[in-house]
């Protein structure tokens, strides 16, 4: 937060709780560029200055509610050992990627020339996604699990690019086969011998 910008009231759960969903909702019908509080808070009846209140703008509002999505993706990736976390994580990411949000939300944060202006809220989406795998090297780095010279962002690609390329090149369910395959080919990658 800069100096300059204005402390807001911190999010009751109960508003949350009402619009994230909302907003959630509203993404998948209709994407990233599209997405407005006017037309959220008419569709499902939430008053829009009170949404206002919490969230200064759609941005604002947009990453809080992916970022709120997000937040189960890292959950239960500490398993002790990095084909555990590796399981874990690409698990978590199918189950997301296979909702009708979650595969709406990865194809709106797509990189697209006509959509420039949401440049930030995509790059704050992927800098989740980072943060998620880079504790999983983190933790294998410390336990000495990971081969010398894994560089984080490649590691990071190799366990999520080929999910979200499945996802957003088909309708098709991710599969526990395939999830399986993508781990056990980042484990073949990433861990020392």
């Amino acid at each position: 937060m800069q100096p300059s910008e204005p402390i807001r009231e911190s999010v009751p759960a109960d508003v949350r709780a009402r619009v994230m969903p909302a907003v959630l909702d509203e993404l998948a019908r209709w994407g990233l560029e599209r997405f407005s509080i006017e037309a959220l808070a008419e569709r499902h009846r939430i008053d829009a200055a009170m949404v206002y209140r919490y969230w200064e703008d759609r941005r604002q509002l947009i990453v809080d509610a992916v970022l709120s999505d997000l937040e189960s993706e890292s959950a239960g990736t500490d398993t002790g050992s990095l084909r555990g976390d590796l399981e874990a994580l690409a698990r978590n990411v199918t189950n997301r990627i296979n909702t009708e949000v979650g595969r709406t939300i990865l194809r709106a944060l797509v990189m697209d020339t006509r959509g420039g202006h949401d440049e930030a809220t995509r790059v704050r989406f992927w800098m989740v996604h980072f943060a998620a795998v880079r504790a999983i090297v983190d933790r294998a780095r410390e336990r000495g699990e990971l081969r010398e010279g894994v560089d984080t962002l490649a590691a990071v690609q190799i366990v999520l690019a080929p999910l979200n390329i499945r996802a957003l090149y088909s309708d098709v369910p991710v599969d526990d086969g395939y999830c399986a395959a993508i781990v056990d080919m980042a484990w073949h990658a990433l861990a020392r011998r």
